[in-house]
């Protein structure tokens, strides 16, 4: 048993005033007069004081309605009762042979439960049997299928890869905290690709998936070219430390990796923009950084961040990482591909932005009965206390 508003019990302190009237009353007694008093000698003429077996059932009545309705006004909730109606098990699997052969018992014990079970596509396509875990013809859609689940779910099991690139850059707005089960299986390997930038510098990922500069006469086995325009970012007015931590970031990232990053006085010029509001239309040409903003956005090219971007407020800056933030975005947002690299449950676990909490929604499951209950003990109360005529 569980109140929602626990701090309204403080109400049953309440129940020691009908107590104290009823004993008040019963002190200070009743005058009966009746027609032939006047005969009876005045010793025999006494005050009837003391509390009555009818009053003490009034009493009683008044306590249990004072009780029942502290109970009602607290919200009082049972566990129990909302586990046996609303019990909704929703299992979302990534379209991925090596995913489902490791976690194949889990699924089909949830199927084998009659828990429902869905590949995480843009449709939501429902698995029925474990011959459809063969499938690979669907394509994950992450945040697609997280908009799809149901409201009434209770628990949500999401089995995927621990893969970086398989996860991108992209945060994931989920109805409610999922459990991850994450995969362990080998990374696929992909070909180093080059970046090539203007005055001839060419740059490759290392075996650390950082940015290094390729050795003289080394082939580009797969180059890519990022020209001046590139290159231009927008810093909106506002927050003048923002302004400071976000210049050193770009002088930084010039500093080692010779990425001249220009401010431009124009939007309309900049690939990068950096401001506190959301944009009223966000073009695709362009990758914003919204701080100090709750918003969420679906959108690849539109991070946003809680937080503003100053040494006060951001982790990211306290640590040092607010330059390796900025490239890393700027890279994926250029079609830069990186080095593949396994997630710990952590990191994957971040990517997850929930709407609600269902241990915070809860609704009282018992008022109807203390209702009826009070109104029971109402009419009672009311009946024993005219009969009485107290």
């Amino acid at each position: 048993m569980q109140f929602l508003q626990p701090i309204l019990l403080w109400g049953l302190l309440g129940i020691s005033i009908p107590f104290l009237i009823h004993l008040w009353r019963g002190k200070k007694g009743t005058l009966l007069s009746w027609a032939a008093m006047h005969w009876l000698p005045t010793q025999e003429s006494s005050v009837a004081n003391g509390i009555r077996l009818e009053n003490i059932l009034v009493l009683i009545l008044r306590i249990l309605m004072l009780v029942l309705l502290v109970f009602l006004l607290s919200q009082l909730f049972l566990p129990k009762l909302n586990e046996a109606a609303e019990a909704r098990i929703i299992h979302l699997v990534q379209p991925s042979n090596q995913v489902t052969e490791e976690y194949r018992f889990e699924i089909q014990q949830a199927l084998e439960k009659g828990e429902e079970v869905f590949w995480a596509d843009d449709v939501l396509s429902p698995i029925e049997s474990m011959e459809e875990l063969n499938s690979t013809q669907k394509k994950l859609s992450l945040q697609g299928s997280l908009d799809q689940v149901p409201s009434e779910a209770t628990e949500l099991n999401l089995y995927l890869s621990n893969s970086k690139n398989a996860f991108g850059a992209a945060f994931f707005l989920s109805k409610i905290k999922p459990k991850l089960h994450l995969g362990s299986s080998e990374l696929g390997k992909s070909q180093p690709q080059s970046l090539a930038l203007d005055g001839g510098k060419v740059l490759q990922a290392n075996k650390q998936g950082l940015l290094d500069s390729l050795p003289k006469g080394q082939d580009m086995t797969s180059s890519m070219s990022l020209g001046k325009e590139q290159f231009g970012y927008f810093l909106a007015e506002g927050n003048s430390s923002e302004r400071v931590v976000i210049q050193a970031a770009f002088e930084a990232i010039n500093e080692v990796y010779g990425f001249e990053f220009v401010e431009k006085e124009q939007v309309e010029k900049a690939k990068l923009v950096f401001d506190s509001e959301l944009p009223a239309e966000s073009r695709g040409d362009k990758l914003y950084f919204i701080s100090g903003n709750h918003s969420f956005s679906e959108q690849a090219n539109l991070l946003t961040y809680s937080d503003r971007l100053d040494f006060e407020a951001s982790e990211q800056v306290q640590t040092g990482r607010l330059p390796e933030l900025i490239l890393e975005e700027f890279l994926a947002f250029s079609g830069i591909e990186q080095q593949d690299v396994k997630l710990s449950y952590a990191q994957v676990e971040r990517r997850f932005l929930v709407q609600s909490d269902k241990s915070q929604s809860k609704k009282a499951n018992l008022n109807l009965l203390l209702l009826g209950l009070f109104l029971g003990c109402f009419a009672a109360e009311r009946y024993f206390a005219n009969q009485q005529g107290i």
